[in-house]
C-alpha cells in the first residue's frame, strides 16, 4: 500500500512538472476496432495514436508504452528505425495494440480493453521513469475511438469517425460534382438513373466513410448515415473517388443513401459526429438544376464550380464538358473568391478575405458547428475588388467565444454560398 502510494504521487509530480513543457501528446486511440481502420495487414487491431504539438521532430524509439500504469515499462518501441519512429512537428503517429510486434516496429506486445483501462506513453532517463503522457479511460463502443479535441487539448470526444495520423474533428473530404436530375446520363449498378453524388479525397491516404452522415437538409446533418462494416466498398483511395447513390433505395447497398436531391435547389452535406458536435467535412447550397448536367469543381478540390454536359462520376472532373452558359440569377463560384482565413489557428483575432469580380450585396456570418450563428461580420454592398474582414473571436454580445473550430459562410446576393472552417485556440 505504502508503495501504492508513493507511486501515485510521483505520477502527479512528474505530471505537475511536465505540463507546461509537454509536447507529445496519447490523442487518439480505439480499443475495440472490428471494421473501422485496418493496419497495412489489412487487420483490424487496436491503434493508439501519438501527436507532437512540438515545434521540431521527435523520435520516440526507445520510449514505452503501457495499458497499466503500475507496468510503465511493459512494451518498449524499439529504437533503432527513427525513419519510421519519428513524428515530425504538429504530426502524428499509429502504433497498433495487437501484440504482434513480428509485424514491424509500430506493433506493440500489449492489446487495450474495450472494457477500459489505462494508456501510459514513458520515458526512461537513467533510473527516472517519467510518464510523457498518460490517461484512464472506461468503456469504449466497438469502432468509435476516443479523441483529444482539438488536437492537444484536455478535452476528450467520442468520434464517429476516426481520424489516426490526422487532425482530430475534421475529415478533409470533399462533395466534388453531383447530378440532382439523372435522366439517361449515368446508371447504377442496377441500370438505374438515379441522383448521385461524387467524394473527393485530397489526401496521400485512404479514408473511410463509413459512419459518416450525407444529408440534403444541412439543419439535419445526420439524415443518413453511410454503413459502417463494408470498408472495401466505402474506402476512397488516396486522391481517389467515390460515388454515392441518392436514391431512397439503401436496400440496394452501402452506396444508396435514404435520401434524394433536388432540382429544383437544396442542400448537400458531408459529416461526422464528434461527441455532442456535428462536424462538416464539406457542405455547399445549390440552386436549379437542368437534366443530365451536373454541377461539379471546375477543378478537383477547387473552389469554382460549372455546370458538366458531360459529367465524371467517379473520376477526375478534368475530363469533362463544362456548359458554355450563365444564369445570372444563379452565378458561378467565379464571381467571387472567398480566402482561407489567415492565421488559422489564431488568437486573438483572424483576417478574412474576399474577392469580387462584381458589385455585389456581400453576407459573412460566422457559425458554431452546430450551427448557431455566432456572428455577422459583414453585411453590406461592396464594389468589384478584394476586401479583408477581421473577427476577434468575439459573439454578437461582444463576448469571447470558446476554443474549436468555427464556420464562416460568405453569400452573394442571396445567391451563392461558400464556407469555410477555421479553428480558434486560447
Amino acid at each position: 500500500m505504502k508503495r501504492l502510494i508513493l507511486f501515485t504521487l510521483l505520477l502527479i509530480l512528474i505530471a505537475a512538472v511536465s505540463a507546461e513543457s509537454q509536447t507529445l501528446f496519447i490523442n487518439e486511440f480505439m480499443a475495440s476496432n472490428d471494421a473501422a481502420v485496418t493496419d497495412e495487414n489489412g487487420e483490424y487491431d487496436d491503434w493508439i495514436e501519438v501527436y507532437n504539438a512540438g515545434s521540431e521532430p521527435v523520435d520516440i524509439g526507445g520510449m514505452y508504452l503501457t495499458d497499466d500504469l503500475s507496468d510503465p515499462t511493459m512494451w518498449q518501441i524499439p529504437a533503432a528505425y527513427p525513419d519510421s519512429t519519428t513524428i515530425q512537428p504538429g504530426g502524428f503517429l499509429v502504433l497498433w495494440a495487437d501484440k504482434e510486434s513480428e509485424q514491424g516496429v509500430l506493433h506493440l506486445e500489449l492489446k487495450l480493453s474495450g472494457d477500459g483501462e489505462q494508456i501510459g506513453l514513458v520515458q526512461v532517463v537513467d533510473t527516472d521513469t517519467m510518464f510523457v503522457d498518460s490517461l484512464t479511460y472506461t468503456a469504449q463502443t466497438t469502432d468509435i475511438s476516443y479523441a483529444r479535441f482539438p488536437d492537444g487539448s484536455s478535452t476528450w470526444k467520442f468520434f464517429d469517425q476516426s481520424t489516426p495520423g490526422a487532425f482530430n474533428g475534421e475529415v478533409d473530404l470533399i462533395i466534388n460534382e453531383f447530378m440532382a436530375s439523372n435522366d439517361s446520363s449515368f446508371a447504377d449498378e442496377f441500370g438505374q438513373y438515379d441522383d448521385w453524388i461524387e467524394i473527393y479525397n485530397p489526401n496521400d491516404m485512404a479514408i473511410d466513410i463509413g459512419g459518416m452522415y450525407i444529408t440534403d437538409d444541412l439543419s439535419d446533418p445526420v439524415n443518413c448515415q453511410i454503413p459502417r462494416g463494408a470498408p472495401d466498398t466505402t474506402t476512397i483511395p488516396a486522391g481517389g473517388f467515390l460515388v454515392l447513390w441518392a436514391d431512397k433505395e439503401s436496400e440496394q447497398g452501402v452506396l444508396h443513401l435514404e435520401i434524394k436531391l433536388s432540382a429544383s435547389g437544396e442542400q448537400v452535406g458531408l459529416a461526422q459526429i464528434a461527441g455532442t458536435d456535428t462536424i462538416f467535412a464539406d457542405s455547399l447550397t445549390y440552386y436549379q438544376q437542368s437534366t443530365d448536367t451536373s454541377y461539379g469543381r471546375i477543378a478537383d478540390g477547387g473552389v469554382e464550380w460549372g455546370f458538366f454536359s458531360t459529367s465524371t462520376p467517379g473520376e477526375s472532373n478534368s475530363g469533362g464538358v463544362l456548359v458554355g452558359i450563365k444564369d445570372e440569377h444563379n452565378p458561378t463560384v467565379s464571381d467571387f473568391k472567398l480566402l482561407q482565413n489567415y492565421p488559422n489557428p489564431f488568437n486573438p483575432a483572424t483576417k478574412i478575405c474576399f474577392q469580387l469580380s462584381k458589385n455585389s450585396a456581400v453576407n459573412i456570418t460566422i457559425y458554431n458547428l452546430n450551427g448557431e450563428k455566432i456572428q455577422t461580420l459583414v453585411n453590406k454592398p461592396f464594389a468589384r475588388g478584394s476586401y479583408t474582414a477581421e473577427w476577434n473571436g468575439t459573439n454578437q454580445n461582444g463576448l469571447t467565444v470558446s476554443s474549436g473550430i468555427y464556420i464562416y459562410t460568405m453569400t452573394i446576393d442571396n445567391a451563392i454560398i461558400q464556407s469555410r472552417k477555421m479553428i480558434y485556440m486560447k
